[in-house]
């Protein structure tokens, strides 16, 4: 080989391999790449070697908008717990996420951060900090200009629990199908979504709450400045969450704050996107104002920023899911939530992106352990919730006898009017402006008949991210098979924007008169379903007026 054509094929293979003199690899956030440097040893077995290196996966160094970090993996690379927001902590408690302090050497991006401050921990026993704003990434990139798709999971928890860190919510097994994955955190409770007079009176927008959602808009806006890097596409953004995530995909739908930052939605049992909620400044559904409601549970914010995050959160507590009482949840304040999302859905005003969306068939079952065991419990939630007679009217149709009969009907009342009713709602009027894919999953393993009874709230979890084990007594060959089909039909999805699945079976676009979904159960099968307990509580929610008097 001669000496010209030896430096021309060593400055090839610089260029495409970014190569740096100390031998690791390092990539620019936003696509573009690092200073090439120069080969130390200059050999071409060396030269080669590192071709082959890249071929493996992307380098475990990457350059993002804020400073290197590096990963573990091979085939698929896991950088976790990388800072996306400054930490909301001291004086930047309860105000939007600012943004993160750039930082020099290679910050190690090998675990998990710690999770928001929450009531308890959770299953990977986790450390908790108020410094917790940190997402996690998986890429199989081969190289950085791969542009894969990416899927953006907003855990779910009530807006009180949860962390992008929990191991059920590890992506290396949807990665290796060909995506990025990106998990993160967000505040939670009274410090994500505390709104208060003094607090509004601090914001540019006179507006408080909702520091969780700006929380995530944040995160996502990490994604477009830096997912190049990692291989993946920002034009390419499909967001998925369950239940309290779900929700915050909904409303980011509606959200001037989202637009651009995503354009596909995978949303897995939604509440309350149709239904009762607060309003910021304004009484509605019976309710007091939001601002009223965080005024009477923390008077002096001052003195609440003294205190430590879990003084804060044992002053100011959520009630439990079944009851009543002000749960510190996303509010309709006019500024990240400009009205009540069941007004803008299917306007202008909502994103019209592909939308995959579903729920499990006994959702209420989940909530069992704190439904009413009395007739008089039972009837004096419905009362609390639905005011007047919009309660009445759902105990006609829904009745209690005798106490024996109070938890079943509660949980089966509470699951139609909380979860499925919002999921196929938000499904029917969104299908007027962009795709709609629907589901409803009925399968009962072994875990989930032994835990819950049935196809609880959340049983679908370990299917979608491909975790259901060897465990005969937890999942049998059915559950791993409908696991695959599951898995890959939300991949398939976030790369098509189209049918998740198109054969043996395809899965149909929800639409009328038939309105199909795709049944996941101990078959997968095309249905049509009674929408009739659905518009009996669109009735009782329409009749509690949606905008305020």
């Amino acid at each position: 080989m001669t000496p010209g054509v030896e430096r021309h094929r060593r400055r090839d293979v610089i260029q495409k391999a970014n190569q740096r003199s100390d031998g690791t690899m390092e990539h620019l956030a936003g696509g573009g790449s690092a200073m090439h440097g120069t080969i130390r040893h200059g050999t071409l077995c060396c030269l080669l070697l590192v071709a082959a290196t890249a071929v493996e996966g992307l380098p475990t160094t990457i350059r993002t908008a804020s400073g290197k970090v590096q990963g573990v993996g091979t085939t698929v690379v896991a950088f976790k717990g990388i800072p996306y927001a400054a930490p909301p902590t001291g004086d930047r408690r309860w105000r939007p996420p600012a943004p993160v302090k750039p930082w020099t050497g290679v910050r190690p991006a090998d675990k998990v951060g710690p999770q928001c401050p929450q009531p308890q921990r959770g299953p990977a026993l986790l450390p908790t900090s108020e410094d917790c704003l940190s997402l996690n990434l998986w890429t199989p990139a081969k190289q950085v200009n791969e542009r894969l798709p990416v899927m953006v999971w907003i855990h779910g928890g009530g807006f009180t629990i949860g962390s992008g860190g929990w191991p059920e919510y590890d992506g290396e097994a949807l990665a290796r199908r060909g995506v990025v994955v990106v998990t993160l955190n967000y505040r939670l409770g009274a410090l994500g979504y505390l709104p208060h007079p003094q607090l509004s009176q601090e914001s540019e927008h006179h507006v408080s709450g909702n520091y969780g959602l700006l929380d995530q808009i944040a995160a996502l806006q990490w994604v477009q400045t830096n997912i190049a890097a990692f291989g993946g596409d920002p034009s390419r953004v499909t967001l998925f969450g369950e239940s309290g995530g779900a929700y915050s995909i909904a409303l980011l739908m509606v959200s001037p704050l989202g637009r651009g930052l995503f354009q596909g939605v995978i949303a897995q049992s939604v509440p309350l996107v149709f239904g009762p909620k607060y309003r910021l400044i304004e009484p509605a559904y019976g309710v007091k104002t939001a601002l009223a409601e965080g005024a009477a549970a923390a008077p002096d914010i001052i003195t609440l920023r003294a205190l430590s995050a879990d003084e804060v959160l044992a002053r100011l507590p959520s009630p439990p899911t079944l009851s009543s009482g002000f749960r510190f949840h996303p509010i309709v304040d006019g500024y990240v939530v400009p009205d009540d999302p069941a007004q803008l859905f299917g306007t202008s005003r909502q994103m019209p992106v592909p939308l995959l969306i579903g729920w499990d068939a006994e959702e209420g079952l989940f909530f069992a352990k704190d439904a009413p065991t009395t007739k008089a419990g039972y009837e004096g939630f419905i009362h609390a919730k639905f005011p007047g007679q919009a309660g009445d009217r759902i105990l006609a149709r829904y009745p209690v006898a005798s106490d024996a009969e109070a938890r079943a009907t509660m949980v089966r009342v509470f699951g139609l009017y909380e979860l499925i009713t919002p999921t196929v709602l938000t499904a029917k009027v969104a299908s007027t402006r962009a795709p709609v894919y629907v589901y409803r999953f009925s399968r009962v393993a072994p875990r989930a008949r032994a835990q819950w009874g049935g196809a609880a709230h959340t049983v679908e979890l370990p299917y979608v991210f491909d975790h259901l084990g060897t465990d005969s007594s937890q999942f049998d060959e059915r559950d791993r098979a409908l696991s695959t089909v599951m898995a890959d039909a939300w991949v398939r999805f976030v790369k098509t924007g189209k049918a998740p699945i198109d054969r043996p079976t395809v899965w149909p676009a929800f639409v009328g008169p038939a309105y199909q979904h795709l049944e996941l159960g101990d078959t997968t099968t095309v249905q049509s379903f009674d929408l009739s307990e659905v518009a009996f509580f669109r009735g009782i929610f329409e009749s509690m007026t949606f905008r305020p008097k």
